[in-house]
């Protein structure tokens, strides 16, 4: 049972939620809220990647000399804390989440947030240091395969020496092929949501081409933010629902009101 009523704004509709099932209980319960019916298939698995003694020993020395770690991502963190041998190793460092859920995560671990960025994503970071709202001489990012470094040029131009290091490996989640494969031929999912670029790669991986394409065409596809969306544009689609703050919470309740005033706009037409 949902833990609170929202309007029906999505009464009738299947909607496919592609994160991870431990990820997904917020978006799942916000669906079920508005009325909807949420379909989970996780696309992406994760696991550690391998990381040699020596390396080991030389990321965490970086990471005690920071003067910032930065976590891009709940996985970021788990990952980390699965590296880390001490947690003296923190005792100097200021720690940056990305995002409110990776904020709230860091607590269950004992630790605390110094910084959340105001736009939940990297280039959110590269503002605060640019503005001077924080800064550093060194910060260390732990990493996924996939995970987007780009922005660590826009810190490099601004004198910051940035260390990441690669922790965990994303991949595609084999084992959920068939249901996905059966979740889109049933032509019953009304939307797609899309949590991450890799969820994005991920889906068109996983699925015949034809398939993918009739379902990115039929469905309304809704991505919780810029950077999801540009992976979708990759494939040549356009994704109905982008939120303006880049939350799972944020991006159920746009996918229901883009329902909602679509529903308004043909009832007018229909008068």
């Amino acid at each position: 049972m949902p833990s609170l009523s929202l309007p029906p704004y999505l009464d009738g509709k299947q909607v496919l939620v592609t994160r991870a099932r431990h990820q997904s209980a917020a978006m799942i319960d916000r669906i079920h809220a508005y009325g909807g019916e949420a379909i989970t298939v996780p696309l992406i698995a994760y696991r550690r990647a391998p990381l040699a003694d020596a390396s080991r020993s030389a990321w965490l020395r970086d990471v005690e000399q920071a003067d910032w770690l930065i976590f891009t991502s709940s996985n970021s963190l788990d990952f980390f804390m699965r590296v880390l041998d001490r947690r003296e190793r923190l005792s100097q460092v200021k720690l940056a989440a990305v995002g409110k859920k990776t904020a709230e995560r860091l607590k269950n671990y004992g630790l605390e947030a110094d910084f959340i960025p105001d736009h939940f994503n990297a280039r959110g970071i590269v503002t605060a240091f640019s503005t001077k709202k924080i800064s550093a001489a060194r910060v260390a990012v732990p990493l996924g395969s996939l995970s987007d470094t780009g922005w660590f040029e826009a810190l490099r131009n601004q004198n910051i020496e940035v260390t990441g290091c690669v922790l965990y490996q994303t991949v595609a989640n084999e084992t959920n092929r068939d249901q996905l494969e059966e979740t889109i031929r049933s032509r019953r999912l009304s939307a797609i949501t899309f949590a991450s670029p890799s969820a994005v790669r991920f889906f068109t991986y996983l699925l015949p081409e034809a398939l993918w394409r009739s379902a990115l065409t039929q469905c309304t596809v809704a991505v919780i933010g810029p950077a999801t969306a540009d992976a979708v544009k990759a494939f040549g689609y356009r994704p109905e629902v982008v939120p303006n703050q880049f939350t799972a919470i944020d991006l159920i309740d746009a996918l229901a009101n883009y329902y909602h005033k679509k529903g308004s706009l043909d009832n007018e037409q229909q008068s």
